[in-house]
């Protein structure tokens, strides 16, 4: 069965919608007062200036929070980034300090060369003896 999501309502309907309702509520304000439509212009250019000064200090408080939050993940990364480098750093440096002990078979290869899989004919060898020259130095 196909689950359904329920529809988000879209921001202009909600605009819309807040708008309206505001309207309705200066006008219901205005009636219950009698106040006269200057009376209603001074009060709502008060109240508007006061939720352009809320609304930049919210703005405001918005955006040091995202830097803090900001701040505080880029220095997360960096304390993990800095502990991944000094474990690597601290294993590099102990294997210089150690080095693997080549009496361990269990560890190091051996240092002794693999047999060839196939050996060299006579005239093979005939032939890299003859590209090899060897001078001597006095």
């Amino acid at each position: 069965m196909e689950e359904r999501k329920k529809p988000t309502r879209p921001f202009s309907v909600i605009y819309a919608d807040a708008k309206q309702a505001l309207t309705r509520q200066v006008g219901n304000t205005m009636a219950a007062y009698g106040l006269p439509i200057f009376m209603a212009e001074g009060i709502l250019s008060g109240i508007l200036a006061e939720i352009r000064t809320n609304a930049g200090n919210e703005l405001a408080d918005d955006t040091a929070r995202y830097e803090e939050e900001l701040k505080e993940y880029y220095e997360a990364q960096v304390k993990e980034m800095q502990e991944t480098f000094e474990k690597e750093k601290a294993d590099l440096i102990q294997a210089f300090e150690n080095p693997v002990d080549p009496e361990d078979p269990g560890e190091a290869p051996s240092a002794e060369p693999d047999p060839d899989p196939e050996p060299q004919t006579t005239e093979e060898k005939r032939c890299i003896e003859e590209e090899t020259e060897i001078e001597e130095v006095d």
